[in-house]
């Protein structure tokens, strides 16, 4: 084993990085650990920690079918009593949730319902969370049928046309909003010299600036269209449409008959048409009748459109595969 002016010798020699490794190599031949005087001492006890044991928790799909009334957490305790009673309610809130749009109290007087879902059972039996893949329930007479999809990493519920079934807002068509003429039916048109009515509203926008989709839908217009110069006009899955008027161009692959996303560059402002200088011309429509714009930004609610993602088709055929095996319970209603 080296002395200890041996050892000195070679840490004065060696660089800084071999250092440990020196170390490493003493203690392996002298039996024990070095201290910081460079004293060996007896090797310290290691303290062994007991295996540990993953215990994982497990995922199943369930399938619910079947007759029933009132509430949806209501309508789960009837048709899955088997089910402890926190996954009822589970099941039931999560129903609620999904279909709170568009029904007003679940199943009604009377009502049919079938659902597949995914659970997480925990180590000891309790489900830890649940995530409904598709769901139908047909009430009054309608049939009304959710499907999961998740669309930009963001996890939602879509009708089978791929409408969302809960709204959102709507995005402005410049990203700075600045009103220099209101919608309204008794302008004064400043070039025909007559009162008409201003069926949009007009924005402050250089020529060139990005003028975006407010809302998913299908191109309807991409063309020269007479007063308004280069438009686009976009159809909503809700029944809005939108017009962009005046623009100096198309943005690259914006034609009839594609579809587009919210907050999708469309086109470029500009100054075609019947105009006294550049601006947008905003127009919103409902059910082919316009309305003010300024009052649709602020309140109307669009859907999104999950159509537009090419994922879509596959994970709604496939559910619907899935919702196709769900038993339809006939008994007394």
């Amino acid at each position: 084993m080296a002395t200890r002016p041996q050892i000195r010798r070679l840490l004065a020699r060696a660089r800084p990085g071999l250092i440990v490794c020196l170390l490493l190599l003493l203690l392996v031949a002298g039996g024990g650990m070095v201290s910081a005087a460079g004293v060996a001492s007896p090797a310290a006890e290691v303290t062994m920690l007991p295996a540990m044991r993953a215990i994982g928790s497990t995922v199943d799909t369930l399938f619910l079918g079947g007759y029933a009334e009132g509430s949806f957490t209501r309508a789960i305790e009837v048709l899955a009593s088997d089910l402890s009673e926190s996954e009822r309610k589970l099941v039931g809130r999560h129903l609620d949730k999904i279909f709170g749009n568009i029904v007003d109290d679940g199943l009604g007087t009377s009502g049919r319902l079938r659902l597949t879902y995914e659970r997480t059972v925990l180590p000891g039996g309790e489900t830890g969370a649940i995530r409904v893949l598709a769901a139908e329930a047909a009430v009054d007479g309608e049939m009304h049928t959710a499907f999961y999809f998740e669309r930009k990493g963001e996890p939602g519920y879509y009708d089978p046309f791929g409408h969302s079934l809960s709204g959102s807002g709507w995005v402005g068509p410049l990203a700075t909003m600045r009103v220099t003429s209101s919608f309204g039916l008794g302008r004064m048109h400043p070039i025909l010299g007559r009162v008409l009515p201003h069926t949009g509203t007009d924005y402050r926008a250089a020529i060139g600036t990005p003028v975006r989709a407010s809302g998913d839908g299908i191109i309807k217009v991409a063309k020269t269209r007479g007063g308004y110069g280069q438009m686009v006009e976009i159809q909503h899955p809700n029944g809005y449409t939108t017009r962009y008027a005046h623009l100096s161009e198309f943005a690259s692959g914006i034609r009839k008959g594609i579809a587009v996303r919210q907050g999708e560059v469309i086109g470029y402002s500009g100054r075609s048409g019947r105009v006294t200088g550049p601006h947008l011309h905003y127009e919103v429509r409902r059910s082919g009748r316009p309305i003010d714009p300024e009052s649709a930004l602020g309140s109307a609610v669009l859907t999104s459109n999950a159509a537009v993602d090419p994922q879509w088709a596959t994970e709604r055929r496939e559910l619907s595969r899935l919702l196709a095996q769900v038993p339809t319970m006939v008994g007394e209603r």
